[in-house]
């Protein structure tokens, strides 16, 4: 059932609704059937399965989120942090993990705001330890090689059972950054996460990314895919010319049409399969994580302003998807006999 449960929900949140001229359209199906090809199962499934075999009440997980750079998103933009918020919610009440989310300065109020809008306080270390219901937030720094050796100190101190990155950009084969309109960013311009993602994966520790273009954290595991998908896949617009698809993977690759939609696909999945319909947000949660994420400085990604959307579509977007996950849910967890 939890398989059959997890077609419609990969489905629900593969629903592309692009403006023209702005993201580019009609590749997020594209790219989802390539990584579901790849991993031979619905993906929103795939990942809950995973993180419910892997987890265990008081395991430490760190979640990195936060896209976009100065000067059209100073703060960040509003896809990615309010997925991290859901999956830091649910697996709290679903599993009693504790969560920790990372990335760059810049982005962390709106991160923050989005995660206390969600139920889950942001406290320090100390408070974190001693009881539930938590988050520890920690910046991570700009650059490459503070990146690498924040990795192996994230990794040591806090043993986590499991690295998520939701709409966390990777690098590409030259190690640049890129938007997904082929605009390159210098690494020295992010918080180079993947050095966590790797060490995490050599340390056998499961690993998953979330995105929506072929530029975020897990795509590197169908790479000549988003290659081939994506306009500026092959060759990009700066001077590398390598193209946006990262070499970044992740265990599990979850391809979506807003990446915050994977991650509340997953919640819901985790709801589903732990039979507590509570793990994923209801409505007015969702509109309040979004309200708040806002209110701390994030904008749309498409619009680059502050405004109710996120990649462009609406708060009323938002809201809708959650009422039909969670209509997903409850039928699926519902016994209704018929005889004729």
């Amino acid at each position: 059932m939890p398989e059959i449960v997890g077609e419609y929900v990969d489905r629900l949140v593969n629903l592309e609704m692009r403006v023209q001229g702005g993201l580019p359209r009609g590749v997020t199906h594209r790219l989802y059937e390539a990584a579901r090809k790849k991993q031979g199962a619905p993906l929103t499934f795939l990942a809950a399965h995973k993180l419910i075999d892997a987890l265990k009440p008081g395991d430490n997980v760190i979640i990195a989120t936060g896209a976009g750079v100065p000067p059209w998103l100073p703060k960040g933009e509003t896809d990615g942090p309010l997925g991290a918020a859901s999956l830091a919610r649910a697996l709290d009440i679903g599993l009693g993990v504790k969560p920790i989310v990372v990335g760059e300065e810049r982005t962390m109020a709106p991160t923050e705001a989005s995660f206390e809008a969600a139920g889950v306080t942001i406290v320090d270390e100390k408070m974190f330890n001693e009881r539930s219901h938590v988050a520890l937030a920690i910046p991570y720094p700009l650059g490459e090689s503070a990146g690498e050796a924040t990795a192996h100190e994230l990794m040591e101190r806090f043993r986590p059972k499991a690295v998520i990155t939701v709409e966390k950009h990777g690098p590409s084969a030259s190690g640049m950054y890129h938007s997904i309109m082929g605009v390159g960013r210098s690494p020295d311009l992010v918080a180079n996460v993947k050095f966590l993602t790797d060490l995490a994966q050599e340390q056998a520790i499961l690993t998953i990314g979330i995105g929506d273009g072929g530029n975020e954290i897990g795509f590197g595991l169908i790479y000549d895919d988003v290659r081939r998908i994506q306009a500026y896949g092959p060759k990009c617009q700066c001077p590398c010319g390598a193209g946006v698809a990262t070499v970044s993977k992740a265990d599990v690759l979850v391809a979506t049409a807003v990446s915050n939609w994977g991650a509340y696909g997953i919640s819901a999945m985790l709801a589903l399969m732990l039979e507590n319909r509570r793990v994923l947000q209801d409505t007015e949660t969702e509109y309040r994580m979004l309200d708040a994420c806002i209110r701390a400085g994030a904008m749309d990604g498409l619009y680059t302003s502050q405004v109710m959307y996120v990649d462009g579509t609406s708060s009323a977007v938002q809201t809708a998807l959650i009422t039909i996950l969670h209509h997903i849910v409850d039928n699926g967890l519902s016994q209704q006999p018929r005889h004729w």
